[in-house]
């Protein structure tokens, strides 16, 4: 057997693995008292923030006095945004609509949008190419067409198919366009939730082991990718309905060093990482229980969003009685399956714009990290909390930095947004 390598060992990078977390299985607290427990790398956290949570582990992990090892203590994160920089479903979306990867019959397709969209133009910020503004049952229609040319001429074809073979294909690049443009529109139109929800519906058709496959592809394409924004086109052989048009997208997927030692710190300290995010279960799983990716999660703390199955194939509806984990739905979860913890999370380590009404149902949780980010008026008001709170000698919220031009962590809790080079507090 090989030896295990040391948590030291993460990279950024497929190759860099993390050991297995020693005390995952650990069930007596540590009684020697001149043992010290095990403390986070520096790497590039923001002093404080590191600080304050090596505090809170050392105060309740297995190392301390009144431990029960019948009651481990756990901590919540979101995944998307915060345990990685970037967003697994996004990443997933992209490359199915450059790959074509989608398996349903055009008119099965239809029930998946929302096809009852308003006559009435898109906001503002939607034009096409000519400056017209966009109706959104007209770009419904023209996706539909798009999507009708593609599977007549490569729905026999294994999936996902070559990127080359589909990058010069009119009818590919309208779809591709009009889809991320749909998207964006349902989010400016809807809400967050609603969105994202419509991502998830897009896999309705995939078995589970291709869904799997799928996702594991984006992540290692994404990973090999530069960080920055993309701009795709409907060409003008192809107007349809609204025109040509074009939609800017992000382009950002990278692992996160100190998140896989914080989780690998927690399970030595006899604290369970938990996972709650609005992504696909099965989509984060990969990445969060891989020694490939560095994480090393155990596969029942990772709770994500649910399709129904039919035989190992995914419908087009949620799970039934399981709360879809966006705002109330994303404490249900918490609440449901950590019931038997009899406590509150000690941590809630929160990125996505999903986690405004966890932050808030858990006031006895004594520590509350928040990615420096450009978020939705939900987060704000914690934001802000993290700001007023700094330098304070027991804060509840605290920040945490990144530069998004590069994909890491700052030492430090201001960010530095996306094609911007300045530091940036909330």
């Amino acid at each position: 057997m090989l030896p295990p390598l040391s948590r030291r060992s993460f990279g950024l990078g497929l190759t860099g693995l993390l050991a297995l977390p020693r005390s995952a299985g650990a069930s007596t607290p540590i009684m020697t008292s001149d043992v010290p427990p095990p403390t986070l790398e520096v790497l590039k956290w923001a002093p404080a923030t590191r600080a304050a949570l090596q505090t809170v582990m050392d105060a309740h992990g297995h190392y301390a006095e009144g431990y029960d090892p019948n009651q481990r203590p756990y901590a919540v994160f979101d995944w998307d945004e915060t345990a990685i920089v970037g967003n697994v479903q996004e990443t997933l979306f992209h490359f199915m609509l450059e790959h074509f990867s989608f398996l349903l019959p055009a008119e099965q397709f239809r029930h998946l949008l929302h096809v009852g969209g308003s006559e009435h133009p898109l906001p503002a910020q939607f034009k096409n190419l000519a400056g017209q503004p966009i109706i959104f049952s007209e770009l419904i229609q023209d996706i539909l067409e798009d999507y009708r040319a593609l599977a007549a001429h490569y729905g026999h074809m294994p999936h996902p198919l070559p990127r080359e073979e589909l990058a010069d294909d009119p009818a590919l690049q309208a779809f591709r366009a009009r889809m991320a443009l749909y998207h964006q529109a349902l989010r400016a139109m809807h809400g967050e939730e609603a969105a994202q929800r419509g991502l998830i519906r897009l896999l309705a058709g995939q078995t589970v082991q291709d869904v799997v496959a799928l996702t594991r592809a984006a992540n290692e394409s994404a990973l090999g990718q530069s960080i920055e924004r993309v701009t795709w086109k409907s060409p003008a052989t192809r107007p349809g309905r609204t025109g040509p048009l074009s939609v800017t997208l992000t382009q950002a997927l990278r692992l996160t060093p100190e998140m896989a030692d914080l989780f690998q710190i927690l399970q030595e300290q006899g604290i369970d990482p938990v996972i709650c995010t609005s992504s696909l279960e099965e989509s984060v799983a990969i990445f969060a229980t891989s020694a490939e990716y560095g994480y090393n999660l155990r596969r029942e703390h990772i709770f994500g969003a649910r399709l129904s199955q039919h035989k190992s194939v995914y419908a087009a509806t949620e799970e039934a009685n399981y709360p879809f984990p966006f705002g109330v739905g994303k404490t249900a979860i918490i609440h449901t399956h950590m019931a038997h913890r009899k406590q509150p999370p000690l941590i809630i380590f929160a990125g996505e714009d999903s986690s405004g009404h966890l932050l808030s149902a858990f006031p006895q949780t004594p520590l509350c990290c928040l990615i420096n980010r450009k978020q939705t008026a939900d987060m704000q008001p914690f934001l802000q909390d993290a700001v007023k709170q700094r330098g304070t000698s027991s804060p509840r919220f605290v920040l945490q930095g990144r530069d998004e031009n590069t994909g890491e962590w700052r030492p430090d809790e201001a960010s530095i947004f996306l094609g911007e080079t300045n530091p940036t507090l909330p």
